[in-house]
């Protein structure tokens, strides 16, 4: 019986591996650079590597895009360490500028990924799952009595959505700095509203 050539082996994994890797990273090169969500051909070209190839390693966009938005995650988990003040009041103003950062870097990827959610199981359950860590980190930060009052926190939690940044960026075509003014001021006026209530 003839032994596997293990030299052989090793090199193709580490072959496909940066293959993959070069890909992953052609997308979000690609993405970075243009508002337009870039094509398969676009993407397999950035990477040096023909369309089949990029499908042999993903299968389809969807799968792509979910291993893409998984890497962009890791891009913002500085933004989960603890806040440097103590009052909730202030914590809040620590995580409208976390967040503010944060989704101007990722509405990029938020754009293309719609594009291909759609009928992707795999695509939807990573939003779901962006969008319940973003409320999750909120209500850590405000008290439970407060949380009671669920018009207000609702309200706090639709301004400090991806949601509602990406539509004052694309529906009402505001720039980040404008967009940023908008939601500031918002959630200034409902923290400002709660900032004296008693917690018991």
């Amino acid at each position: 019986m003839k032994m596997p050539d293990l030299d052989k082996t090793d090199g193709r994994k580490l072959r496909s591996l940066a293959s993959r890797e070069r890909i992953i990273e052609a997308l979000i090169a690609l993405i970075d650079e243009d508002d337009d969500p870039p094509s398969a051909e676009n993407i397999a070209a950035r990477a040096g590597v023909g369309l089949r190839s990029l499908f042999r390693h993903f299968g389809d966009m969807d799968s792509l895009y979910t291993a893409v938005l998984d890497r962009i995650g890791r891009r913002y988990l500085h933004f989960l360490e603890p806040y440097c003040s103590t009052g909730w009041p202030d914590q809040v103003q620590e995580l409208v500028a976390r967040r503010m950062e944060m989704f101007q870097g990722a509405l990029g990827y938020r754009r293309a990924a719609d594009l291909y959610r759609s009928g992707s199981e795999s695509v939807q359950i990573g939003r779901r799952a962006f969008e319940q860590m973003l409320r999750a980190r909120l209500e850590s930060v405000v008290p439970e009595a407060l949380r009671e009052d669920s018009l207000w926190f609702e309200q706090l939690d639709q301004w400090l959505s991806l949601d509602c940044y990406a539509s004052l960026r694309d529906r009402r075509g505001m720039a980040h700095e404008n967009a940023v003014t908008v939601i500031i001021t918002a959630v200034t006026a409902l923290v400002a509203g709660k900032a004296g209530a008693p917690i018991t």
